[in-house]
């Protein structure tokens, strides 16, 4: 495997983990239009942002490490075409993050911002 494919997939996962910790470590405290998980339903009110972040970041974290642990495997046993099967799995690991985030907040919140009650 070149070194050039190695090096990038080392780089991308440890800038996936940098970010995706620092987002869990340090979320958005205010709506804001720079950082977060904005969507116009999350920005909606504080309570909805604070979920849907809250549940983002640990997400994010998650696939982050499951990216880092594919990529590994991937150049230990030198699989041909690394370096496009790690940008689908960092591609499914972000949209698989986005979406669970939809559903939590359509699970837990109204369409009107409202947290719903669970029995």
């Amino acid at each position: 495997m070149e070194t050039e494919i190695v090096i990038a997939v080392i780089f991308d996962c440890a800038l996936m983990l940098g970010i995706s910790w620092y987002y869990k470590k340090y979320p958005p405290k205010k709506i804001n239009e720079l950082y977060g998980y904005r969507t116009r339903r999350s920005m909606a009110n504080q309570d909805i942002w604070d979920a849907a972040n809250k549940r983002n970041a640990q997400d994010l974290w998650k696939y982050a490490l499951y990216l880092t642990g594919i990529s590994a495997l991937l150049i230990i046993f030198n699989i041909p075409y690394t370096i496009i099967i790690h940008m689908v799995v960092l591609l499914l690991g972000l949209f698989l993050a986005i979406y669970s985030t939809i559903v939590y907040v359509d699970k837990h919140f109204d369409k009107n911002g409202n947290r719903k009650n669970h029995e």
